[in-house]
């Protein structure tokens, strides 16, 4: 499922995913996200930067998470002149 975090007056929307397969217990992950301004139409690629990693993999669900936000949080650091 995806989750949020509110960033700096961004919204942070990442999605872990199964690297392969079935879940099993040692089921590798990537990560799908997106940043936002709140309320943007996420039709328009104009209104939102995605990002993703599909080639590292992460052990756990809540590792892809935390190198998902940690991506996230720099596009938006990056974005209002903070990075």
């Amino acid at each position: 499922m995806w989750e949020k975090i509110d960033y700096k007056g961004f919204e942070i929307w990442v999605l872990p995913i199964l690297a392969y397969g079935p879940p099993a217990p040692d089921t590798p992950y990537h990560y799908n996200g997106y940043v936002c301004r709140p309320g943007a139409d996420l039709r328009h690629a104009g209104q939102r930067t995605q990002f993703y990693e599909l080639g590292d993999v992460f052990a756990t669900e809540a590792e892809a998470l935390d190198a998902a936000y940690h991506v996230g949080r720099d596009l938006v650091d990056t974005s209002i002149g903070n990075g």
